[in-house]
């Protein structure tokens, strides 16, 4: 019986689906015939008014054309009007003696227009035209108004049926109704909630926050949030514990909300929140309760390990102009990016300091294209001593920026904003174009040369062509193999070791020599110089500056020269500038030294100097004093 009643809804639902489809259609056909019957009313109307004008001797080939395509649409049906075609015998007669006489009528007009003397014969079939086109007009009159009486039984009918489907409906139905409008709820929630934490996704966050400022006059601010170095929490204590935190982090925020103010989640550990205030400290005392609570929820969590939280804010009310909810978040991003980079301890204020440095990054945004068209790059070349000969046996490649008024630009003031705009690959490919054509001068004029190192970006490197690219470039200044190397920092070595692998081994086949820059910055793993066939491991330049646990830290540089001297890699010490360094660094067999105790960046003039000097005493100065060649290569870059 259940089964039954089931199917017994089902077919009932079809039935109306197909009655109310027969019904929509059977609508659209009697408004089709009712612009039909205007077009029949207009050829009545437009020919009655088309034969006075001949009589008067006032031709209207315009109308005639007229009327032709409207009567061509209603034989036709494929016309410019698309007009369908009535299927009644009654109404097919009437036009087709309807049509008959219209051509009889133009033959009239035609005849009239030769000799007026035919105008009698004109007005008689115009006045035979009226009454068959009167005739035309009521029987696709007649036959729609049948049609209409049809559909207005079909939709009592179809009514009925409605009725009996939702009583049955109703009666089935009735109890999931409550669970419908949880499952809506759902739903809503899914596609608007961030499903870890509760707070309104990135995208709905946007436009509920522009709509808040579209619709009150209260003072607003936006806060970016960021924990730092979250990341070291989930490698520690597992992501499950990091979930803690932001829940905690969204539910604590959540509570401390008023109406009006919105709380999103950007992405992993970032959040916004839109708040409104009286007083722009009321904003500062709430952000740091919120903070406190967070921090004493991990205190009590995993024996007291906790992450700060750093804020970038943006007042509306300091902001020169008016901008929507994506340039005022860019601008509290930026705050919170201040803080990041230790400028601040823990929050930041989008002020007037923030906003020339977003002034000076978009003048070097507007400049960068022009800037590399006209080559206004200068590769300068930092050599690397050998520290059993004493002498530059390599160099790395690095880039500064002369302004067309003469203005260096040191890299970190451009290169971070040539990343950010997705043109830093340009960059480097620039840089390595230069490289290579110094190479070239320097062989073809059977002057000597040393490997040259020259610097990859992230984004460069995971180019699906970028080894393609290069190998391009070397064979179009036809470069042997080994005198150009790629370094690569140990970030980007460690995102994806597959690729890594895949990628240096390509770049190998080439001819390409590899080096990790900045080893010890990041999470180093030993494990991956056993892996991938790097040739240069070069230790950062951290290890080498004062500390507290200088004793500790010559420890760990032995062990990571012996280690990977025993893989048959050779090792470069960054940043060396005092006689100490040099000294423990050949005392535990490190290769070469790169830093200001030997050498500068150097302009090409004064490197290609230092390389023409040392080749000449090559020979004859195997091993000479570090100090003494310091200060001989001091003066050498200064004059």
């Amino acid at each position: 019986m259940k089964n039954l009643g089931k199917i017994s809804v089902i077919v009932l639902f079809l039935l109306s689906i197909f009655v109310g489809s027969f019904t929509v259609y059977s609508i659209s056909k009697v408004q089709s015939y009712g612009t039909l019957i205007n077009y029949l009313g207009i050829v009545r109307g437009a020919t009655q008014r088309l034969v006075k004008l001949e009589l008067q001797q006032q031709p209207h080939d315009e109308l005639i054309a007229y009327i032709d395509d409207i009567i061509y649409d209603l034989k036709n049906t494929d016309g410019k009007y698309g007009l369908e075609k009535i299927p009644n015998v009654d109404y097919q007669q009437q036009f087709s003696a309807l049509n008959t006489l219209w051509h009889r009528v133009k033959s009239n007009i035609y005849a009239v227009r030769q000799n007026p003397a035919n105008s009698p014969l004109l007005l008689q079939s115009s006045e035979v035209h009226f009454e068959i086109a009167n005739n035309t007009v009521f029987a696709a009159d007649n036959y729609t108004t049948s049609k209409s009486h049809q559909l207005t039984l079909l939709s009592a009918l179809m009514l009925a049926g409605i009725i009996i489907m939702w009583i049955a409906l109703f009666m089935v139905y009735l109890r999931k109704l409550y669970s419908l409008e949880s499952s809506n709820k759902t739903l809503y929630d899914i596609t608007t909630k961030d499903p870890l934490t509760g707070a309104y996704n990135f995208e709905t966050f946007k436009k509920k926050a522009q709509k808040l400022l579209t619709q009150t006059t209260k003072k607003y601010d936006l806060v970016y949030v960021d924990f730092a170095d979250f990341k070291y929490i989930n490698d520690v204590f597992g992501y499950k514990y990091g979930d803690e935190i932001l829940i905690n982090y969204a539910a604590t925020i959540s509570n401390e909300l008023r109406t009006e103010e919105v709380l999103g989640r950007v992405s992993a550990d970032n959040f916004v929140i839109l708040r409104y205030y009286n007083e722009k400290n009321d904003i500062m005392v709430r952000q740091q309760q919120v903070d406190i609570k967070i921090t004493e929820f991990m205190h009590a969590m995993y024996g007291g390990q906790a992450v700060s939280v750093q804020c970038g804010i943006c007042y509306l009310e300091d902001l020169a102009e008016d901008l929507q909810i994506e340039g005022i978040l860019d601008r509290a991003n930026y705050a919170r990016k201040t803080v990041k980079t230790g400028l601040n301890r823990k929050y930041a204020v989008y002020d007037e300091s923030i906003r020339k440095q977003l002034r000076y990054e978009k003048s070097i945004e507007n400049r960068m294209l022009k800037s590399l068209e006209n080559e206004e790059f200068l590769v300068y070349y930092q050599p690397k001593v050998d520290l059993k000969t004493g002498l530059a046996t390599q160099a790395e490649a690095l880039v500064r920026w002369r302004t067309d008024d003469g203005m260096i630009i040191p890299p970190d003031k451009f290169i971070p904003i040539f990343e950010k705009k997705y043109l830093i690959s340009s960059l480097d490919q620039y840089v390595f174009k230069k490289v290579c054509a110094f190479i070239r001068r320097r062989l073809d004029a059977g002057l000597p040369v040393n490997t040259i190192s020259v610097n990859v970006s992230r984004l460069q490197f995971y180019n699906s062509d970028f080894v393609k690219t290069y190998e391009d470039i070397k064979n179009t200044f036809r470069i042997p193999d080994h005198l150009l190397e790629i370094e690569i920092t140990e970030s980007i070595a460690f995102d994806n070791v597959t690729f890594l692998e895949k990628t240096v081994s390509e770049l190998k086949s080439k001819g390409f020599l590899i080096s990790i820059d900045d080893f010890g910055t990041g999470f180093s793993s030993l494990s991956l110089l056993k892996n991938i066939p790097i040739d240069v491991l070069k230790i950062d330049q951290s290890f080498f500056r004062e500390s507290i646990h200088k004793e500790k830290d010559n420890i760990v540089i032995k062990g990571i020269i012996d280690l990977v001297n025993k893989l048959s890699i050779r090792t470069v010490a960054e940043g060396i500038e005092t006689a100490e360094q040099v000294a423990f660094l050949k005392s535990v067999n490190c290769n070469m030294i790169q830093g200001y105790f030997f050498y500068r960046p150097l302009p090409e003039d004064k490197f290609k100097a230092i390389l023409n000097k040392e080749y000449a005493v090559k020979e004859t100065a195997p091993e000479t004093d570090s100090k003494v060649l310091a200060a001989e290569n001091w003066t050498l870059q200064n004059n």
